[in-house]
């Protein structure tokens, strides 16, 4: 699923409230869950849990500074790139792979191309090509990145970057919003693109969908309207409340999950139960 559809997903972080962690639809609320995350991204769900607390911000550059070999992260620059590297507390993630290629150790390049990789997906936020260098303390024994419950890490981020961007004056939206896009295919059929034609069970639903790029903002702002007008108008009846994948779910550790009818959400929905 290449492209974004803002269109599409603006409507449904309008409808967070960070205070529930919830989408407030006109029939309930709903959310995505820990089991939606594991078959839309199949991104690990069990392991070592990501921590939050990270160091103090000159610690983290230091880090870094340690990681590339460089003294001063502030003025150094190279490769095509004529932007510093470390600015506004983020590191420009192209350019410290750059410097790994430069400095040809193993280990170093493996562990700038995987900050790379989670800084730019998973953990995206609105600084553009600069990458926050937290993520970095989850990568310095790269043979343990495996051992990390990166799907839980991953959803949590999303939540609290919706949250965020649905207080007044919030301003877009960041996390992994494939994620979102593709939770919002699996349960609301009424937005789906097309399919693919073939598609393994295994695989992740994430790359169930095929979604082409649209231009033009006039375009948007009356698919806006459009998406709006229907979730406005919606009923429970009108949704996908369980996403259909397997009569045999897998046993996670964190939550067991479980089909019911709540009546306070007046659908069939996923309920966890820690």
């Amino acid at each position: 699923m290449p492209h974004l559809d803002s269109a599409l997903l603006t409507p449904f972080v309008e409808r967070w409230q960070p205070d529930t962690n919830t989408f407030h639809m006109p029939f309930g609320e709903m959310s995505i869950l820990i089991h939606d995350v594991h078959y839309i991204l199949r991104l690990p769900m069990d392991g070592a849990l990501l921590r939050y607390d990270s160091p103090q911000p000159e610690a983290l550059k230091a880090d870094m500074c340690g990681l590339i070999r460089v003294g001063d992260l502030e003025g150094a620059v190279g490769g095509k790139w004529s932007t510093i590297w470390y600015m506004n507390g983020g590191m420009h993630g192209e350019g410290a792979l750059f410097r790994a290629g430069e400095l040809q150790i193993k280990e170093v390049e493996v562990q700038c191309y995987l900050f790379l990789l989670l800084g730019s997906t998973l953990f995206v936020d609105k600084s553009r090509d600069r990458i926050r260098p937290a993520v970095n303390l989850y990568l310095k024994k790269y043979h343990d990145v495996a051992g990390y419950a990166w799907g839980v890490g991953t959803l949590a981020y999303l939540y609290r970057q919706l949250g965020v961007a649905s207080r007044a004056g919030g301003k877009g939206v960041c996390g992994y919003l494939t994620l979102l896009q593709a939770w919002i295919y699996e349960y609301f059929p009424d937005f789906r693109p097309n399919r693919v034609q073939q598609h393994s069970p295994e695989d992740p639903r994430a790359s169930l969908w095929v979604c082409s790029r649209l231009k033009g903002r006039d375009v948007a702002k009356e698919r806006l309207v459009r998406y709006r007008s229907i979730l406005d108008g919606m009923s429970a009846d009108d949704g996908n409340m369980t996403l259909t994948v397997s009569t045999n779910p897998p046993a996670l550790s964190l939550t067991i999950a479980c089909g019911v009818i709540d009546p306070k959400m007046n659908c069939k929905c996923l309920k966890i139960h820690s």
